[in-house]
């Protein structure tokens, strides 16, 4: 007998979110998503992401096929070889370099390149096709669980939505999760990371040095760590409406606030010329060349994140109402995972309800399925992403106790 329709809330347009719907689409289920944001571009969300083999595989089983081939065919063109150096751009040594190796698909490798994109854009493609049910300007509010099992979630607009099941996919400072699971808060690691991007003038290209704008690099300090990638983009595919974002050199610079002369303020607090003279102060004994790219910077551009990190908490009672992405396991950027893991949440989540939708499971046991797996690879790539960032800074975060070893093969591939 064929189940009843489904109807699926999720709160939050991030990747993770948004690929959810994807999915539900593709399988004809019905959902809306409920974004605080005004609209998509409202806010600074970073400027690259690097998509690996399990990210990728869960784009291509949630997005329609046109819309995975304009993923890859948006994505920035791949470059040859890393940099590993210190400040100096001295040449670094053990750090890495085989699991980076691995990661960019160097023969013997079975897995598919990473692919840098923009994050912008891979939120407009997926976006395409949906955006009648995405609605921006929709604060959550709270949630209310009815006793015929569905839920209703009220906005701060005072518009109200009936599911049966609401998907807190609103990131590292979910509201929802606040209420469902209050003991799974991410703790503040005490580490930060600023990212920018540099265009490439001429101009700007004779001060940086040549190391920087053709390969990727990642820069060790005294308890801090830069990534450099070089983002340049194939001409727009025809027949979309993608904003086209110019070639540039991102960068993210990730280390201890003491380190980067930054107090406990939040994101926001700090203006952007605040920032730049912190790293500017903080660089000051750099190469010059490798400076210059901070100082060449898009100034509107530079953002400031906290690295918060939290333990998947062990098995809840199963309800109406779950979690993905940094909603239930953020992580430290380091390992660059967190949003290839909210990617895979959104695959595995939308398989089950696919097979609830279908009436081969019932929706409880859907939910819990997908609950279980969801603890377990999340749980695995936080440990990642905290050795990756033992890695890169040579220091545990203060979120947990004493570091473990780094083991063969489990390094970072780069900040997200």
């Amino acid at each position: 007998m064929p189940a009843a329709p489904l109807h699926i809330s999720i709160v939050g347009a991030g990747l993770g979110g948004l690929c959810l719907a994807q999915a539900l689409n593709r399988r004809g289920i019905a959902f809306d998503v409920y974004e605080r944001d005004a609209a998509p571009a409202s806010r600074t969300q970073g400027y690259r992401i690097r998509i690996d083999h399990m990210g990728q595989q869960a784009l291509e089983a949630c997005l329609p096929a046109e819309l995975f081939s304009l993923f890859k065919a948006t994505s920035a063109l791949p470059v040859q070889g890393v940099n590993l150096v210190d400040t100096q751009l001295e040449a670094v040594r053990g750090k890495w370099v085989d699991a980076w190796r691995r990661a960019s698909g160097e023969a013997g490798s079975c897995e598919a390149d990473d692919l840098s994109v923009n994050r912008q854009t891979l939120r407009e493609i997926l976006l395409e096709g949906i955006g009648d049910r995405v609605h921006f300007g929709k604060a959550y509010v709270r949630y209310r669980e009815g006793d015929d099992g569905r839920v209703l979630t009220s906005f701060s607009d005072a518009l109200s939505s009936v599911s049966d099941l609401l998907v807190a996919a609103d990131g590292v400072n979910s509201m929802v999760r606040r209420r469902r699971l209050p003991a799974a808060m991410p703790a503040d690691t005490g580490f930060v990371c600023v990212y920018g991007k540099t265009y490439p003038a001429p101009t700007v290209l004779e001060r940086i040095s040549d190391l920087l704008p053709s390969r990727t690099s990642i820069v060790f300090g005294d308890g801090l760590a830069v990534i450099i990638d070089p983002m340049r983009f194939r001409p727009q595919p025809a027949g979309y409406r993608l904003s086209k974002p110019e070639d540039y050199i991102y960068w993210a610079v990730v280390g201890a606030r003491e380190k980067l002369g930054i107090g406990w303020e939040g994101g926001d607090a700090l203006s952007q010329d605040e920032l730049a003279a912190r790293l500017e102060r903080t660089t000051k004994e750099w190469h010059a060349g490798l400076r210059a790219l901070f100082q060449e910077g898009d100034r509107s551009a530079l953002a400031m994140q906290p690295v918060r990190t939290a333990d998947v908490p062990s098995a809840w009672p199963g309800n109406a109402i779950t979690m993905l992405g940094d909603a239930i396991h953020s992580m430290s950027p380091a390992g660059g995972l967190g949003a290839n893991t909210a990617l895979h949440d959104a695959h595995l989540l939308a398989r089950q309800l696919g097979e609830a939708a279908a009436g081969r499971l019932p929706l409880r046991a859907a939910i819990g399925s997908y609950e279980a797996a969801m603890r377990g690879h999340g749980a695995r790539a936080i440990l990642a992403s905290q050795r990756a960032t033992e890695v890169l800074l040579g220091s545990r975060d203060s979120r947990h106790g004493r570091p473990e070893p780094v083991l063969a093969g489990q390094a970072p591939r780069a900040l997200r």
